[in-house]
């Protein structure tokens, strides 16, 4: 059994470590209200505009196809992964979720050459130790990587899409649903299939398009491709938020009970402590009036 020494030395260190926890879990806490908040209000922005696409395929004044809109996959054997992750752990399962769900990617199509592209360190540290082919990591933080970066890469994306330089392009990303539940996901972002602008909706008139249908496209496809990556951006960051805040949580709740447990060894052990030295003077005194 520990001395009491010892408990109240471990006492003292799981006492810090849960006043650390706790100031962790109210910063994630904050910063999770705030990302929240933009990521909401992205959905919309994303929502809308593809609902904008939508009329634009769908309509008749269409002539000719958007480059991007063509299925290069079988021409081109190599794949372009776009992994989002988190700069630091201490956020449960998080980053081991979407990592393991690239792997099992990577696995099924082994026949295709993979190349990844990391917004965030920790899938970069993973998979730099795995054989993985890396094209590109930005050593940014995430939450830093502000619009401004996600239209200059879309914009590169979409140039070597349209140059052959790969035949798919997938997003891997945490997509927020609630604080308890995020959920590892990925999309095809390149070639994109025209049923991904379907409709169910039926336009109900026909209208004539300034410029051209077509020019629209042109002109609107970069900024779907921009806002559908910064969303996935959005997501994980606030998934990533979340499961920090609950693994804080866990960790809090944890140290309070170890806490209350050293706390009933340490009282154990010291009325063990005060009981022995009852007995040794009492034998003592015993010991003298026999004498």
């Amino acid at each position: 059994m520990l001395s009491t020494r010892e408990i109240k030395q471990r006492l003292r260190s799981i006492t810090s470590i849960k006043q650390i926890t706790r100031a962790m879990e109210m910063v994630a806490a904050s910063r999770l209200k705030r990302v929240e908040s933009r990521v909401l209000a992205s959905r919309a922005y994303t929502d809308r505009m593809q609902q904008i696409l939508s009329h634009l395929v769908s309509s008749s004044s269409l002539e000719t196809a958007h480059p991007c809109f063509v299925e290069k996959a079988h021409e081109v054997p190599v794949i372009k992964i776009i992994l989002i992750t988190a700069d630091k752990g201490l956020c449960g399962a998080y980053n081991n979720n979407i990592i393991q769900k690239v792997v099992k990617f990577a696995k099924e199509h082994a026949d295709k050459t993979i190349r990844l592209v990391h917004i965030g360190k920790k899938g970069n540290l993973y998979f730099s130790k795995g054989g993985y082919s890396i094209e590109k990591y930005f050593p940014e933080n995430v939450e830093k990587f502000g619009y401004s970066q996600v239209k200059a890469l879309a914009s590169q994306l979409i140039d070597g899409y349209e140059a052959g330089e790969f035949g798919q392009l997938y997003v891997f990303f945490t997509k927020f649903h609630t604080v308890m539940q995020s959920f590892p996901s990925q999309i095809q972002l390149l070639p994109v299939e025209k049923g991904a602008f379907e409709t169910k909706e039926k336009l109900q008139r026909e209208y004539i398009f300034e410029p051209s249908a077509d020019k629209i496209i042109e002109a609107l496809f970069p900024k779907y491709i921009e806002t559908q990556l910064y969303q996935c951006i959005l997501e994980s960051l606030t998934s990533e938020y979340a499961a920090r805040r609950v693994a804080m949580i866990a960790a809090t709740e944890n140290a309070g009970e170890m806490i209350d447990e050293l706390t009933r060894s340490y009282n154990k052990a010291r009325q063990e402590s005060i009981t022995k030295e009852l007995l040794e003077v009492v034998s003592g005194a015993e010991a003298l009036v026999q004498h």
